[in-house]
């Protein structure tokens, strides 16, 4: 991309000048200290920082322009901005996403594929990339890159040497899941399920539902859409679009599949194609994971893979940090650390995978606020207690203020009070749960990010491991 047709893509308000018109741009970032030599700076406002302070230093490095906002133009010394292609628009945020498109627009030949979800994204996205990678030069949003910013970012590394990209899209407010699908243009589109999660944002069931289903719904008539059978709400947004729909997940769907054999470090899975069955080894245990592997082999046989070229591809995945990723403990234990995130659905997924773990073993559920459920906080964390009784887990440690209604519900559901533990001191609960575990036991770590439940795991892991 040269700098003309970044003028064209963000539409600015004021242009700059000190433009070489057939000047090709280096990296496009958001972060001063990676500008370098021909990068375009976008200064996005923030709550500590202001990008637009340190437009001085990026050309000093060798940045070739800078995108402020209007408000951040004030911040720009006069001299730089009649000099230096500094250019004013109305968001840095919505520029960034336009110049990602008009990017990706010039790479129209190769497939995106999109990937959203209430659950399961990043798990799916990584093994879409393991099936896909041995067979295709593949572009994926790194970790969890995946909102207006970290994913035009992402598609703006994509070139003509990448055969397929994968994107993963969230969204917790209207509007995004849309805005990511036009700015990606994906040819492949799959939602993973549909479930209570930043519901503050979204409102209701319906909301999420609809926040979701805008990917499907920004598939070309000739795009597929990757369908989860087993989720009425996702069967029903599907619907709502005119591209082709390829079903995964249960036993009369294109694509389902079966757990053979079960181990604390991973499961034997045999998965059935339109082309054929195969088996291979997924090294994280957990039912859910069955559902995410069905998912990716959706996906990578729309792309053209075959059941030969699959087997290795998910043998090679390795857990995602956090996210059920199942480590072993002296003595025989094992710990479940999914402390990455969490809503209704995925702690469900981990409770259930957790009981099918035990096999005799003494369980133990370290649980923390899930957060962004708005109204239905209470209800949802006291009904996570009731299954948390039901499952008969041996020990529960509930921190955070709405993690109480998971104790309460956990004792209503016939819990002895005596296992049950609340607390909002997090250093309480970090010598709580040391001074319980025993070898042996089976840990289960689960809450939002925003509860930092990986210090917990990772006392876990360094006492234990």
């Amino acid at each position: 991309m040269t700098l003309p047709e970044v003028i064209g893509a963000i539409h600015p308000l004021r242009e700059a000048g000190g433009i070489s018109p057939g000047e090709p741009i280096g990296d496009v970032v958001t972060d001063s200290r990676e500008a370098g030599p021909g990068s375009v700076f976008v200064a996005l406002p923030g709550e500590r920082a202001d990008g637009a302070d340190f437009v001085g230093e990026v050309f000093e490095k060798g940045a070739l322009a800078a995108i402020v906002s209007e408000a951040g133009a004030r911040k720009v010394p006069g001299a730089l901005g009649r000099t230096r292609p500094v250019f004013v628009v109305r968001d840095p945020v919505e520029a960034l996403g336009d110049l990602a498109r008009a990017h990706r627009l010039r790479h129209r030949d190769i497939p995106i594929v999109g990937i959203t979800g209430s659950s399961g994204k990043t798990t799916t996205k990584e093994m879409v990339y393991c099936l896909l990678s041995p067979h295709r030069r593949v572009l994926r949003n790194p970790g969890n890159r995946n909102n207006l910013i970290g994913m035009p970012l992402s598609l703006l590394t994509l070139t003509g040497g990448h055969d397929v990209a994968i994107m993963e899209m969230g969204s917790n407010a209207p509007g995004e899941i849309a805005r990511l699908a036009e700015i990606a243009s994906p040819d492949v589109a799959l939602v993973t399920n549909i479930a209570p999660a930043h519901l503050e944002g979204l409102r209701t069931m319906e909301g999420v539902a609809r926040e979701k289903g805008d990917l499907f719904r920004a598939l070309p008539d000739a795009g597929v859409a990757v369908v989860n059978a087993t989720d009425l709400r996702v069967v029903r947004e599907a619907g709502r679009c005119r591209a082709e729909k390829v079903y995964y997940g249960v036993a009369l769907s294109a694509f389902s599949g079966r757990i053979l054999s079960m181990t604390d470090s991973g499961m034997r899975i045999a998965v059935r194609t339109p082309a054929g069955e195969f088996t291979s080894y997924l090294g994280v245990p957990g039912e859910h994971h069955l559902m995410n592997a069905l998912a990716a082999t959706a996906v990578a046989f729309t792309l053209g893979l075959r059941p030969p070229d699959m087997e290795e591809g998910l043998a090679s995945f390795s857990p995602v940090p956090g996210r059920f990723n199942a480590l072993p403990l002296r003595g025989g234990g094992l710990l479940l650390d999914d402390s990455y995130n969490a809503n209704p659905a995925s702690t469900e997924s981990a409770l259930r995978s957790l009981a099918s773990l035990a096999r005799g073993r003494r369980t133990v559920v370290v649980f923390g606020d899930m957060l962004e459920l708005g109204q239905s906080a209470p209800a949802s964390h006291f009904r996570i207690g009731h299954l948390i009784a039901a499952l008969k887990v041996s020990r529960l440690f509930a921190f955070g203020p709405e993690a109480a209604n998971a104790a309460r519900g956990a004792q209503d559901g016939g819990m002895d009070p005596s296992v049950v533990r609340h607390t909002v001191d997090r250093g309480g609960l970090r010598e709580a749960v040391r001074e319980f575990l025993s070898e042996g036991d089976v840990v289960l770590v689960k809450g939002s990010r925003g509860m930092r439940l990986d210090e917990v795991a990772a006392d876990i892991r360094e006492e234990w491991a």
